[in-house]
């Protein structure tokens, strides 16, 4: 045996022992005379290494290489420095003990079986089959199809490991036990294609906290399409990776609760654990992925987050995704088809780019909402058409969203709760809710700011209780296109203020408040149909408020006037007096007071409120035309008298009636004439209606406006007044007292109207 071994070291070639025993003191004695050995290396193949192989500390200018090799003992290599190591296939059934290692090149460990539970200085607590503590490699650390069954917790512990090329545990590649690589500094790639890694009690199978990684981060299937697997929590706490980190086809989970420095309140049942990372390149998740738990990137920094179709996130009642507080450089999309079960969260975060959540179904939050983004800010837009999500609420209380919000055809349930929560938000783009867009629970938008349209064409909202759109103090400075298919059981757009409001006044639902409501005009729903200016559905909308509210009225009028619609402005201010009566008398328990008011004011609603003067001018004007048709017939103007300074009275026909009293006839002597009166002089009167000018002249037309219009005098009225003595002249003084009463009411209301419309131009 002793001269295969002296033959293999002094030609480079292979030394097959053919599974005979070497002994581990001969392989140390060549290796501490190097000048025996061939500069190709030490080579030693099916072999059975005797005893303890200890090279610790040594200085080995030569590869060694062992191929099918069985160690009986773990092989020591602390503190040595080695030109190359490869164990190719080997047995390693005690471990492999290499804290301070420095290789020049390659530390091959490709196809070996290694268990064991060894215990060193560098952990006092744990247990491991590999320790590569504080090695230093100088080319690569291969693990190909290398199968680790360790007796304790760890399978490698490399804890400050320093690699200046890639390390590829791939093909195969299985550990049963934790793969520790804490503070270890990589300057190429890590490369985990078809690993299986797992760790039996649920905790950290892969433990990557505070790694330096030049290179991309690979968890991938292999060329045999064997996909990777890890069954236990990935930790990577405040890793750095300045290229990629890529998953595809995996299969992670973790199940058991996150302690230690690197814990969070939300981290049980976590599958990647990565709070403070930072991954220079993309961060994706292709072809499909499972992941059992949740994936945390709190406080991290990322550029492109992507997760491919077929990607599962199973954190039912926990968070499936915590991005809080990251700094995203680029977009985050969930493509569509992705399923999370649980809650997506981005609190704080900063989206460089888009949020896409285009068909991504959300279900099982637990008491949390499904998709939380509280003071997010995205400086794209947050696009979520045929977003399906159940049992949890959107809630993007205080984000800021640099374009558009779109959650077109997405169907939202969380009945008696909140479904979409946008208290508080901005959004400089539009927001739309339309176009199949379903949500059963409230959608919250009061004090949020729309710098575009709020669009909600097409939507249907409903909730069990409560409002279906609360919209108190909303801004959406683009206009508000409120063509809902369906909305139940009421709106609450309180203090909300707009540009455009286009909607269909039918559509609106039984109850509604729209208190301090602000609006510039009304707009048509869509580009083919024009702007409904008609009076009557405004008017019938405001009177399906839910209390009686005076400034909806005066708002949409004056959004009528400043449109030049006078009519339909005062028409529905018409209706405002109208309407304030009726809220007035149903009260209950109403004074007399206010019923007396009320009775006036319906009296007064006869008149159009001042706003319709005709309603007032023509039956004055009929008034006036009947005044004037009976004064100027017989049986009126017969009746009237007229007495002038000295007592004379005359009618309207100069007929005089007296001149003055006779004298009584002396004791035995006749009167003049047969009669009450006489003339004191002996000539007969004169037919004139002017009485000699000692009255004003009678003149049927102005007799009629002296008597309907009190509010000027023509001296008709007081000059000519009926003859009391005859049924006619009671009737007429009646007629007359009573169209002066009528006159001045219809003037009066008549000349308020007139009033108001010059205050109105």
């Amino acid at each position: 045996m002793r001269r295969t071994l002296l033959r293999a070291a002094s030609t480079g070639s292979w030394g097959d022992f053919r599974h005979r025993p070497v002994d581990a003191a001969h392989l140390r004695d060549l290796c501490r005379a190097p000048e025996r050995v061939d500069p190709r290396g030490l080579m030693i193949r099916n072999a059975k290494i005797a005893g303890l192989l200890d090279l610790s500390g040594m200085d080995i200018p030569f590869p060694l290489r062992f191929e099918a090799c069985e160690f009986a003992e773990p092989p020591l290599f602390d503190g040595a420095r080695l030109h190359e190591l490869a164990l190719l296939r080997c047995g390693l059934p005690a471990g492999l003990q290499a804290n301070g290692l420095r290789v020049t090149r390659d530390l091959d460990l490709s196809r070996s079986t290694i268990a064991g539970a060894l215990q060193t200085p560098a952990s006092t607590s744990k247990q491991s089959a590999i320790w590569l503590c504080e090695a230093e490699i100088g080319g690569r650390l291969l693990c190909v199809g290398t199968r680790i069954r360790p007796g304790g917790i760890r399978a490698i512990h490399a804890d400050r490991l320093r690699v200046a090329g890639a390390v590829r545990l791939i093909n195969g590649f299985e550990a049963d036990g934790e793969v520790r690589l804490i503070g270890a500094h990589i300057d190429g790639a890590l490369d985990l294609s078809g690993a299986q890694l797992r760790r039996p009690d649920g905790g950290v199978a892969l433990a990557l906290n505070d790694m330096n990684l030049g290179g991309s981060l690979f968890l991938i299937g292999d060329a045999t399409h064997r996909k990777p697997v890890v069954e236990g929590r990935i930790d990577m706490g405040a890793a750095r990776i300045a290229g990629q980190m890529i998953v595809r086809d995996a299969e992670l989970g973790g199940t058991a609760p996150l302690t230690g420095p690197y814990a969070s309140s939300r981290s049980g049942g976590t599958a990647i654990s990565a709070p403070r990372a930072a991954v220079n390149g993309d961060l994706s998740f292709e072809g499909v992925c499972r992941v059992h738990g949740g994936i945390d990137l709190s406080l991290g920094e990322f550029g492109f987050v992507h997760f491919t179709p077929e990607c599962v996130l199973d954190a039912a009642g926990g968070v499936a995704l915590d991005l809080r507080n990251a700094d995203l450089r680029s977009s985050v999309e969930l493509a569509d088809g992705v399923t999370v079960r649980g809650t997506i969260t981005l609190d704080g975060a900063s989206v460089g780019g888009n949020l896409l959540l285009r068909g991504v179904r959300l279900s099982k939050p637990g008491d949390g909402p499904l998709l939380s983004a509280r003071s997010t800010r995205v400086l794209g837009d947050v696009e979520a058409q045929r977003l399906h999500a159940e049992g949890g609420s959107v809630d993007l209380r205080g984000a800021e969203v640099g374009n558009n919000l779109d959650l077109e055809a997405a169907t939202l349930f969380n009945p008696e709760r909140f479904t979409l929560y946008l208290h508080n938000a901005t959004i400089n783009g539009s927001v739309r809710l339309d176009a199949g867009f379903s949500s059963d629970g409230e959608v919250r938008l009061s004090r949020t700011t729309i710098g575009g349209r709020l669009d909600l064409r097409g939507g249907t909202f409903t909730d069990r209780d409560g409002h279906a759109i609360e919209a108190e103090g909303l801004v959406s400075r683009g206009g508000m296109y409120l063509g809902w298919a369906r909305v139940s059981p009421s709106v609450n757009l309180t203090g909300a203020q707009t540009t455009t409001l286009a909607d269909d006044p039918d559509t609106w639902p039984g109850e509604f408040l729209i208190r301090g409501f602000t609006y510039e005009r009304f707009g048509p729903l869509t580009a083919e149909s024009p702007p409904n200016w008609d009076a009557g559905p405004r008017i019938a909308w405001l009177a399906r408020q839910s209390s009686f509210e005076a400034g909806p009225y005066e708002h949409a009028a004056r959004v009528f006037r400043e449109h030049g619609h006078l009519a339909a402005a005062e028409e529905v201010l018409i209706s405002q007096r109208r309407h304030a009566r009726h809220a007035a008398t149903r009260q209950a328990g109403a004074s007399p007071r206010i019923r007396l008011w009320a009775l006036m004011d319906r009296l007064y609603s006869l008149f159009g409120y001042g706003y319709r003067p005709g309603r007032a001018g023509w039956p004055l004007v009929a008034l006036l035309v009947a005044v004037f048709v009976l004064m100027l017939v017989p049986s009126g103007a017969g009746t009237l008298r007229a007495t002038d300074p000295r007592g004379n009275v005359y009618t309207p026909t100069g007929r005089l009636v007296t001149v003055s009293p006779v004298s009584p006839p002396a004791p035995g002597t006749l009167p003049d004439r047969v009669g009450d009166y006489s003339t004191h002089t002996p000539s007969r009167p004169s037919p004139d209606p002017c009485g000699d000018g000692q009255v004003r002249c009678y003149n049927a037309f102005f007799y009629a406006i002296d008597t309907v219009v009190p509010l000027v005098s023509m001296g008709q009225r007081a000059t000519w007044y009926p003859d009391t003595h005859t049924p006619s002249g009671e009737f007429l003084m009646w007629f007359l007292n009573i169209a002066t009463l009528l006159g001045w009411v219809l003037s009066s209301v008549l000349v308020f109207s007139f009033a108001r419309l010059a205050r109105s131009v």
